[in-house]
């Protein structure tokens, strides 16, 4: 059987004033640590895309070095490069780097954005 909303209050309203205030202490510390959850996401999410920034920055700069290689970054930091991705996570891993940012470094095609073309006759 579920208890619902309605269940609740009807027992909460019951309750002695004593009892009431252990329940608004309940209330007010659950409040408290869901904020606090909600805080420690928000500084985690900020944590991570500074990270990717300085990847990003650091790929746009030294990729020509790096070309066909796989590299892991930590920010702006190289921890491995190799010709193969999985020794690149390997070495990530024993490095102690849990969510390891591994990329492969590729020469990018660049495409052409336009209309038509003409064709060049014989």
């Amino acid at each position: 059987m579920q208890t619902n909303l309605e269940q609740v209050t009807t027992l909460i309203r019951a309750l002695p004033l004593e009892e009431l205030k252990k329940v608004r202490e309940v209330v007010d510390e659950t409040e408290r640590e869901k904020k606090s959850t909600d805080k420690e996401k928000e500084a985690r999410l900020k944590y991570n895309l500074d990270r990717y920034k300085k990847a990003r920055r650091w790929l746009d700069e030294n990729e020509a070095e790096y070309m066909n290689k796989w590299v892991c970054l930590e920010g702006d930091q190289l921890i491995a490069v190799d010709d193969d991705g999985r020794t690149v996570y390997q070495k990530a891993i024993e490095a102690g780097i849990e969510s390891p940012f591994i990329h492969h470094i590729v020469e990018e095609p660049k495409f052409y954005a336009g209309g038509g073309y003409e064709r060049i006759s014989d």
